[in-house]
């Protein structure tokens, strides 16, 4: 039987953000500005033109508080 993860765990939440930072960012930032929203399984981009408001807040909003979680500059720089 497999265990879940402890989600109320903030090493284990703080380690789920970061992977989910870190599978963004090779492709996240749209040559146009902003960001890209449409990706495959492996973190490649499949539709570099179509974009959501929703989603759009989303990342921007995500990225400020990565700053403010864990200081990178990156993520700062993205919003």
């Amino acid at each position: 039987m497999t265990t879940q993860p402890n989600f109320a765990s903030n090493d284990f939440l703080h380690d789920h953000i970061k992977s989910i930072l870190a599978f963004y960012e090779p492709n996240v930032d749209a040559v146009s500005g902003g960001f890209h929203q449409n990706f495959m399984d492996d973190a490649s981009v499949f539709d570099e033109k179509t974009r959501h408001l929703v989603s759009s807040t989303r990342f921007v909003f995500n990225y400020a508080r990565a700053y403010l979680a864990y200081g990178d500059t990156r993520y700062k720089a993205r919003v």
